[in-house]
Order: C-alpha cells, then sequence, then structure tokens
C-alpha cells in the first residue's frame, strides 16, 4: 500500500487498522475466509472433565479493534444448522444460551451449555497467522522506539487556569521523561479575538505530570495556557506522511523473527526442501534486514528537540504590547 496522501501534512489521521494492513502486506499474511463443520457430540463444546471446546481448525481467528484498542468486531460466524440458531460471539464473561465465548488466539469456542448430539455446527471465520493485537503491540513498539529523536512539536491549549490553584496537570505528551517544554503563553480571556501574551515568566515542571505556576492567580478563571513543546506521537494516526513507514518497518523486524519460534517448536517435523522450504535463520535475516532500515530512517529524519528554529519577527517587548 503506498503512503496515503496528502504528501505533506501534521498528520495522516488514519485508522490503526490502516498500519495493521500493511504490515500483513509485509509478512504476506492475508485475511482469507475459511468454514468448519462439526457434529456435536452433547459433551464437547463447554469445559468439564470429560469435555473440552471445540477448537477451529485454523487458529487465530481474524477480528477488529476500536480507536482505543478494544476488541470491536469478529470474523467468527457460528451456527447450529440443525436448529437454525445463529449465536452471538463474545470475548470475555459467561455466555448465555445464544452466545459463545471465543479465543481469538486459540480458536476455542465455548457454549453455555454442550451443543445437542448430532446438531450440524457450521463456523465461518477468517484465518491468519498474526492476530490484530500483536501487529498493533509491535506497531506501537516502534512508535515508542522513535522518540525522543523523531518526535512532534506540540502547542497545547488544554490547561485552563483555576480559582486557588497553583499546581496543574500537564497533557499526556508532556509526562514523557524525554520531553520538553520550550515556552508557556496565555490568553485572558481564552476568545478568537484575545491573542496568546507571553506572560508565564516563572513555572517550575515538578515530576513528570504537574506543572506549578507561582503567578497564576494573576489570571481569571476564563484564562487558558498555551504550553509549547517536544513530546511523543500518542497514537499511528498522529504521524505525518513522511513518518508513515516506520512503525511497519520497526514492526515487520519484531514480528518475522518470532517465526523462528514456530520452527523451533517443529524441530521433530521433517524440513521442507522444495519449492515451500525454507532455510533456518532467513526470517530472522528478513527481520535484521526491516530493523535496520528503521534506525536508519530515524537517524535520517532526526531533528533538534522542539519546535525548532525560528526567527523572531517581533520582540518579546513587541508582543507585551498589543494594541
Amino acid at each position: 500500500m503506498p503512503t496515503p496522501m496528502p504528501v505533506a501534512a501534521d498528520s495522516t489521521g488514519l485508522p490503526d487498522i490502516t498500519w495493521v494492513t500493511d504490515v500483513r502486506d509485509g509478512l504476506r499474511d492475508y485475511a482469507k475466509y475459511t468454514t468448519d463443520a462439526w457434529t456435536a457430540d452433547g459433551v464437547n463444546g463447554i469445559v468439564t472433565f470429560t469435555g473440552a471446546p471445540l477448537t477451529v481448525s485454523k487458529p487465530p481467528i481474524n477480528y477488529t479493534i476500536d480507536g482505543a484498542g478494544n476488541f470491536s468486531t469478529s470474523s467468527l460466524l457460528v451456527r447450529d444448522n440443525t436448529a437454525a440458531q445463529n449465536y452471538t460471539v463474545i470475548v470475555s464473561g459467561t455466555p448465555s444460551g445464544t452466545q459463545v465465548l471465543v479465543n481469538h488466539d486459540t480458536g476455542e469456542i465455548q457454549w453455555a451449555t454442550a451443543p445437542v448430539a448430532g446438531h450440524a455446527i457450521q463456523l465461518s471465520y477468517q484465518a491468519v497467522r498474526w492476530t490484530v493485537a500483536s501487529i498493533t503491540t509491535a506497531l506501537y513498539a516502534g512508535l515508542r522506539a522513535m522518540f525522543p529523536r523523531v518526535g512532534k512539536t506540540y502547542a497545547d491549549t488544554s490547561v485552563q487556569i483555576q480559582v486557588n490553584q497553583w499546581d496543574y496537570t500537564l497533557p499526556n505528551w508532556c509526562q514523557d521523561p524525554r520531553s520538553r517544554i520550550t515556552k508557556i503563553e496565555v490568553a485572558d480571556p481564552y476568545i478568537p479575538t484575545e491573542p496568546f501574551r507571553p506572560d508565564i515568566i516563572s513555572w517550575e515542571r515538578v515530576g513528570l505530570t504537574t506543572l506549578h505556576l507561582p503567578s497564576s492567580q494573576r489570571f481569571s478563571p476564563v484564562a487558558r495556557l498555551r504550553i509549547s513543546g517536544w513530546g511523543p506521537y500518542l497514537a499511528l494516526g498522529d504521524l505525518e506522511p513522511q513518518l508513515y513507514h516506520l512503525p511497519i518497518w520497526y514492526a515487520l523486524g519484531v514480528l518475522l523473527p518470532k517465526q523462528e519460534a514456530k520452527r523451533i517448536r517443529e524441530d521433530t517435523m521433517v524440513p521442507l526442501t522444495q519449492e515451500g522450504g525454507q532455510t533456518p535463520g532467513l526470517l530472522t535475516q528478513t527481520g535484521d534486514y526491516y530493523a535496520r532500515r528503521f534506525e536508519q530512517e530515524i537517524e535520517r529524519l532526526g531533528r533538534t528537540m522542539g519546535p525548532g528554529y525560528n526567527v523572531p519577527l517581533t520582540t518579546v517587548y513587541q508582543r507585551r504590547r498589543y494594541w
């Protein structure tokens, strides 16, 4: 998939699934629908001393997540053809009579009670090699690894002055120990016709979460701070297009060597030597290639912490005297 448009912007604003899809493309792990059929025996389908959950033939099962990283929808469809009963898929809790509990990683499916013996159970799902959670974890590990060599310039206006309050909670991007606050301004009142002024002369950063303002009560309760600084990207969608591929290369560098663990676990199997064969260590070498690309781009795109060099077209004195 090519880098999404626009070519230059402060962020792409794309959902996480866009990066997940690109990683799947690099792994050649395309979600593919498959079907399983099972004839219930009246014992299995639940966890007992004599029974076990039903396991699909090609785990794991693909699913999607929402913007907060939580489970959203499953590709799994479960139907009792004999009873003409469709089941609702859940991922936690105890299933009711019309629900099935699924573990997408292992492919295990559990009913509230064992399906009636002789009933034909039909399953449809997308089979994948890597779950969304595994890919997303690798992508966000890459996002964290980018900072502070590659970070984002912030101008945050979320902090409002409060009555008789001198300590304020800093924005999330400030709470990284490598982040930097470069400037604090105030607009009093916070309205479109009132400019931000450099009137916050004394301030202190206490720990990673608190901003102490000795002069906060000089301003009214409708005043708002503008905190400028340098911090990490908090979400994949915050990345500008020039950085789009960095988390993808990091994720590939992490995930590909993990496939060697499967080879180690299956070391008693007869090795493939024809078209489907794979030289031992090849996936690790490929992962190292992507890891090197990530590091090279980090060095090339890295820049000085903070908003960067800015020519002062107006002096501080002039900015204090708006007409």
